[in-house]
């Protein structure tokens, strides 16, 4: 367990009420990337499964992950339940949109109609089973992201290098949503709409980039007008002024993410999903 310099006990509590724990214990807050990635260097397993500190676990979560544990498969998404409402769904996977923008798949939803199988474009990091194989060649999580987003990043590096990705529905969890950040705080707003940025301009395969940079700039308007009316423009703006003053690092990390790509631009393309204002506006949910 990583402990990310937490002020409310947790470090005393795991001490002293799970001994067997291996407890890492950073001195600041080095973001949610950085924590994993610490936790992933110190495990010595071929699988690593990260979770989040607001998740659920059913008891055989991880046994029915095991039971697909075979190829073409190299990381695994659960089927992460609303804690508040367990009936529905927070996510079946993580889907990505041709815009660089991330989205769960099946967002509040009845989670009975996620039952069956299939593959997705990555898991949530909220509850997610990686082969370390995957996390090695990937280089893990990028941690100039700090938090929110990281787990898209991954997955998006993950699908460049051909690794594949499969929704197992038996295995369920249960999520407090938003619990560490809250919904539409200055840091939800920020780090996720500076971090999508590093996402489409870092892993987007220049012809797609081209493709859809356009539509890119449409979200960004749409983006702004939208925080705006909920008193967070100055957060979204500030994240866009920082993704450019980061930009000759992100262009560097750029080039040796495409160098070393292993997919071609249209087979990533099919990965896309291409109606990302369905999934952005029609259900009102945050963008």
């Amino acid at each position: 367990m990583v402990d990310n310099a937490s002020t409310d006990g947790s470090q005393d509590l795991i001490r002293d009420s799970f001994p067997q724990v291996h407890l890492i214990e950073s001195a600041r807050n080095e973001g949610f990337a950085a924590a994993c990635n610490r936790g992933i260097k110190d495990s010595k397993g071929d699988l690593v499964a990260i979770l989040n500190n607001d998740i659920t676990l059913d008891p055989d979560w991880l046994d029915h992950l095991l039971k697909y544990n075979h190829p073409p498969w190299s990381f695994f998404a659960s089927r992460i339940l609303l804690e508040a409402d367990p009936e529905r769904l927070d996510s079946a996977g993580d889907g990505m949109a041709v815009i660089g923008s991330a989205y769960k798949i099946g967002h509040g939803a009845p989670a009975r109609l996620f039952h069956q199988r299939r593959e997705v474009f990555g898991p949530s990091g909220a509850a997610a089973l990686y082969h370390r194989h995957l996390l090695e060649a990937t280089g893990g999580f990028d941690e100039d992201f700090f938090l929110i987003y990281e787990d898209a990043d991954l997955n998006m590096r993950a699908r460049l290098l051909g690794f594949r990705c499969l929704y197992v529905p038996e295995a369920v969890v249960r999520h407090k949503v938003n619990l560490n950040i809250g919904t539409f705080s200055h840091q939800y707003v920020f780090y996720g709409h500076r971090n999508s940025e590093y996402v489409f301009w870092k892993n987007m395969p220049g012809l797609l980039l081209l493709l859809y940079l356009p539509e890119r700039i449409l979200f960004n308007l749409l983006c702004l007008i939208y925080f705006s009316r909920l008193g967070r423009g100055k957060s979204f703006l500030q994240a866009k002024v920082d993704f450019l003053r980061n930009s000759r690092k992100v262009f560097s990390k750029r080039r040796k993410i495409q160098a070393e790509r292993q997919v071609a631009w249209h087979d990533f393309r099919r990965a896309l999903d291409r109606n990302w204002f369905r999934y952005r506006w029609k259900k009102r949910t945050a963008p």
